[in-house]
């Protein structure tokens, strides 16, 4: 074999395969450097290429404080569980701490039990689930183990 065709060889087979293990590992260094935490945004968060794109996008759109849009608190959540969660469903759970940590609402959500990113797009809060403009909440990812309450992930908003 000539050392043009290994180059080829090289080019077109090992570099687009590192390329997908280089990416396919991004998530896992995001996920060391943010597990535990939920970051919200009011626009949806997309899928990412590197942990280099995945780490602006967060710094880009993570917001404290959501913006009610016709009623509406919309909200996306990237979450980083500290643990994966072994079962097939973990809480959203959303507590008022202007009101001595009442929770005011919930979302069951579906993962794999081995999952340590959870990317939820979509979901909105309001005034009918009993959110309250200018209150700050707390949102917790979570599973009821044995009757007691397991964060594996939070955040604090305030909604305006």
């Amino acid at each position: 074999m000539s050392r043009a065709t290994h180059r080829l060889i090289l080019s077109v087979v090992v570099a687009p395969a590192a390329a997908l293990a280089l990416c396919a590992l991004a998530p896992r260094a995001a996920h060391a450097q943010a597990k535990g935490r939920i970051y919200v945004s009011d626009v949806e968060f997309g899928g990412y290429g590197s942990e280099k794109e995945m780490a602006a996008a967060l710094k880009r759109q993570s917001k404290t404080t959501i913006k009610e849009e016709g009623g509406v608190w919309p909200l996306n959540f990237m979450i980083f569980l500290n643990a994966a969660p072994g079962a097939n469903t973990i809480n959203i759970v959303y507590y008022d701490l202007s009101m001595k940590h009442d929770q005011v609402d919930f979302a069951e959500v579906g993962v794999k039990p081995d999952q340590k990113i959870v990317q939820l797009n979509g979901q909105g809060v309001s005034k009918e689930k009993g959110f309250v403009k200018g209150h700050k909440y707390e949102v917790r990812a979570t599973r009821l183990i044995g009757g007691k309450e397991k964060v594996y992930a939070k955040a604090t908003i305030t909604l305006k």
